[in-house]
């Protein structure tokens, strides 16, 4: 039997801690709130506009199912409150220090339940012993999603001196990002200018160059190795655009040079010696010579062909010496016939934009065929390099310009993708450093006007000051490239390399002869 002394030394130890787990817990809660800015502490300070934050996301337009908003806050601050409110859904609570990071699953609560409104965002900062309320801003939830998937290249933006490059997809619905097939495995080659039809992950090409050099063309998770280039044509396949069909390819032909200025105002300068468009049989894998655009007195480039498929755009402009004159080439922005079932294209030409003083290329049409949007520069047809590139529009229904400057900045913007649904753009900028293309998403209305761009969100704000890598060419797909990176190294290291026939080549240069 316990004796009573021990009986009230237990009773006298219960009590006193359960006292002072009281006091820790009144403790606790008291400094809850004093670092809560909506509890029992009001902040000593309150701004008039929100606070600078990377990235921007401050009044911009959003797909429903996109992934977190993760942001950062960039002023000096030990600690940092944020308040999402939504019409439905409650509030969330968020703290940290300068860095905001959703946890997914009350993203897509908040994002699912306000499709077709905005939440808002209020964010209290604490330096010192002293908080900063700043006004809140506003994010617009559109019903419209984005397609699941988005696959650029990765490349350190020396362009002569690199040593890893890959062409990569990330799911937009989350931060997963696989290679497609990176560099690495295939000789440490250069490989660019990925495409797909219609954003069907299905139908891809992609180029390699050097090492396993070759046109790589993915359908029905087959992959085909070509060599494209034939005796009638000035080289492989450059920059490459699907028929709606997948029943063809057109693609430039380009001899292509490039240098690099000694001023620092300018950087890198890529132009054609020559250039020519043509289409591409993929069934019968050869050139169709009816539907090739060679000639020798003009450059033809970056062709592109319409959703219903009866037209073919491209961008030309008169042939000049090069490079004395690179600065001196403008491309208009045309269009000819093209007849699917005949493989043909059919004259005259149609301009739709005269380069008058400035030139256009990289026409893409919207799916649903309203709209064509494109880049402008002073000069030249590699815009990626040029800090006044632009991207315009046209509403191909009356032929009008489109105001686009919500979408532009300062520096670079151009290499557009449209989403499938016609309601987003993807498109590369330089307007963060000027030295890295980033990845920005825009909404486009059914009247064609852009909201605020947004850069493609990352898990970690940071990933961008730390990733050293240019996006290039980002394309929206419906989903994602099944064929393996090793299933596309073991194609691209046979020996037996697919190649045109022989009278595939005979025919094409006999055709140019004429000419």
């Amino acid at each position: 039997m316990m004796d009573n002394t021990r009986k009230r030394k237990i009773v006298r130890n219960f009590v006193i801690g359960y006292l002072l787990l009281q006091v820790l817990v009144i403790v606790l809660y008291l400094g809850f709130w004093a670092v809560h800015p909506g509890g029992f502490v009001v902040a000593e300070n309150e701004r008039m506009s929100p606070p600078p934050m990377f990235p921007d996301y401050q009044g911009v337009t959003i797909p429903y199912n996109i992934a977190p908003l993760n942001f950062r806050i960039d002023v000096p601050a030990e600690k940092c409150y944020a308040k999402i409110e939504g019409s439905e859904q409650g509030v969330f609570e968020y703290y940290g220090t300068n860095t905001i990071c959703f946890k997914s699953k009350d993203w897509e609560r908040l994002t699912r339940a306000n499709k077709g409104k905005a939440f808002f965002v209020t964010i209290t900062t604490k330096e010192g012993d002293e908080w900063t309320k700043w006004a809140p801003f506003s994010v617009y939830i559109s019903d419209q999603a984005i397609d699941s998937h988005l696959v650029y290249r990765l490349i350190e933006p020396g362009y002569e001196k690199w040593h890893i490059v890959g062409i990569y997809q990330r799911n937009l619905e989350s931060f997963d990002e696989q290679p497609i097939i990176r560099n690495d495995m295939t000789g440490y080659n250069c490989m660019n200018c990925h495409s797909f039809c219609m954003g069907d992950p299905g139908q891809m090409m992609f180029h390699m160059r050097a090492a396993n050099g070759g046109t790589y063309i993915v359908q029905d998770k087959k992959i085909s190795k070509l060599n494209t280039k034939t005796n009638g044509t000035i080289s492989n396949m450059t920059y490459p655009f699907w028929h709606p069909s997948g029943r063809y390819i057109t693609t430039s032909v380009n001899d292509i040079k490039q240098f690099f200025h000694s001023v620092k105002e300018k950087k890198m300068e890529v132009f054609d010696l020559e250039s020519d468009v043509v289409v591409y049989d993929v069934k019968n894998k050869e050139i169709l010579s009816k539907a090739s655009l060679i000639t020798k007195d003009a450059f033809e480039t970056f062709p592109a062909f319409s959703p219903d498929g009866k037209w073919l755009y491209f961008c030309t402009a008169p042939a000049q010496k090069m490079p004395e004159n690179y600065d001196k080439v403008r491309y208009n922005l045309c269009r000819v016939a093209f007849d699917p079932d005949r493989g043909e294209i059919s004259f005259p030409i149609d301009t739709l934009v005269h380069a008058d003083s400035l030139s256009y290329t990289f026409p893409r049409i919207s799916p649903d065929g309203r709209f064509l949007m494109y880049t402008e520069t002073a000069y030249g047809q590699f815009p990626i390099w040029h800090p006044d590139a632009e991207i315009r529009m046209m509403d191909l229904e009356n032929r009008t310009a489109m105001d686009m400057s919500a979408l532009n900045s300062p520096d670079t913007d151009s290499y557009h993708s449209w989403s499938s649904n016609s309601d987003w753009v993807v498109f590369s900028s330089r307007r963060d450093n000027g030295l890295y293309t980033l990845p920005y998403i825009c909404h486009i209305g059914k009247d064609g006007k852009p909201s605020k761009p947004f850069l493609l969100p990352q898990e970690d704000p940071d990933k961008y000051d730390y990733q050293l890598y240019s996006y290039n060419i980002p394309e929206l797909t419906k989903g994602a490239v099944e064929v393996s990176p090793y299933e596309i190294q073991q194609v691209a290291e046979k020996i037996n390399r697919s190649r045109f026939g022989l009278n595939d080549r005979i025919y094409l240069y006999s055709r140019i002869n004429k000419r």
